[in-house]
């Protein structure tokens, strides 16, 4: 069964070098035979066998011996943890396109696509309009159109965000109610506490302030946590944070604005509802702002 992994190897080997397509080739043959319940005609797993069992005789010839008697058993083994391994790489990239986590939904696992594509999937018909108006508010109280934001202030894609949502801010706040939520990403170092620093800062009337200074500092802060956060208090002078911050005074409402991403189906952040109808990490200012626009039209 060694033919299934050689087909697999020298099929990836072979489009980086010709010298591995005889092999790929052989591989291939030997593996459609296999699975038509024929015997191989190549010399290919012999090759395999006799070089495997020749380079661990060199290392221990009792493993060299065990290694030769058991080589079919062996071999299968090996074939099932490549077809496992190929089928939970499979289910964790569509995870990943569906969910924007490989672990699936409302997962807080380690996922390996996240650090490298980032957290935005693709299923924007699942997300759903958050019930309440809980978070940091900015705008008219009365406005006919409503912009909610779950955001992460250690997420890249949120701080990309920023100077749209601020010209969004300048260009609409006697039109519409921002509420900025908290949904921070537990695969984002130190996100959670950069929360709880911003309400913290909020309560003297400084978030802007604090909020700002996090997005500029992002890359300080989500390596050295804690000190940033109380180096960004200082600079902005606020007299409580210490024993806020501390006490995780918000904590509950915090866990609260997590809770209510993930019952929105937030699966990357920034996620925008614009009068209920679902945005997801817009990359131009115009991409934020039409939805608003035709928002307000509407409401008319």
């Amino acid at each position: 069964m060694i033919c299934f992994i050689a087909l697999f190897v020298f099929g990836v080997l072979s489009i980086f070098s010709a010298k591995y397509r005889p092999f790929a080739k052989q591989a291939f043959d030997c593996t459609f035979r296999r699975l038509t319940l024929r015997p191989c005609n190549t010399t290919l797993e012999e090759e395999v066998k006799s070089k495997t069992v020749a380079a661990v005789l060199s290392k221990h010839a009792g493993a060299a011996k065990i290694l030769n008697t058991h080589w079919e058993a062996i071999s299968w083994a090996f074939t099932l943890l490549m077809f496992a391994s190929i089928a939970f790489t499979l289910l964790g990239i569509v995870n990943y396109l569906y969910y924007g986590d490989c672990n699936g939904p409302n997962s807080t696992g380690f996922c390996i696509y996240k650090d490298i594509f980032g957290s935005g999937a693709s299923n924007p018909s699942q997300l759903i309009s958050p019930t309440t108006l809980a978070g940091i508010q900015k705008g008219s109280s009365g406005a006919k159109v409503t912009v909610v934001e779950f955001g992460c202030y250690s997420c890249p894609y949120t701080k990309e965000a920023e100077p749209n949502v601020q010209k969004l801010l300048s260009d609409f706040n006697s039109s519409i109610l921002y509420v900025y939520k908290h949904f921070p990403l537990p695969t984002h170092n130190n996100s959670y506490n950069a929360a709880l620093a911003a309400m913290c800062a909020n309560d003297e009337g400084k978030y802007w302030e604090y909020r700002a200074a996090l997005f500029e500092r992002q890359d300080e802060f989500r390596a050295n946590g804690n000190v940033t956060f109380y180096s960004i208090a200082s600079s902005l002078n606020l007299q409580h944070f210490s024993s806020c911050f501390i006490n995780a005074t918000h904590k509950a409402e915090l866990d609260a604005q997590a809770a209510e991403g993930h019952s929105s189906n937030i699966y990357g952040t920034p996620t925008f509802f614009v009068n209920g109808k679902p945005l997801v990490a817009p990359a131009t200012y115009d991409e934020l702002a039409n939805p608003v626009r035709d928002a307000l039209a509407n409401a008319k």
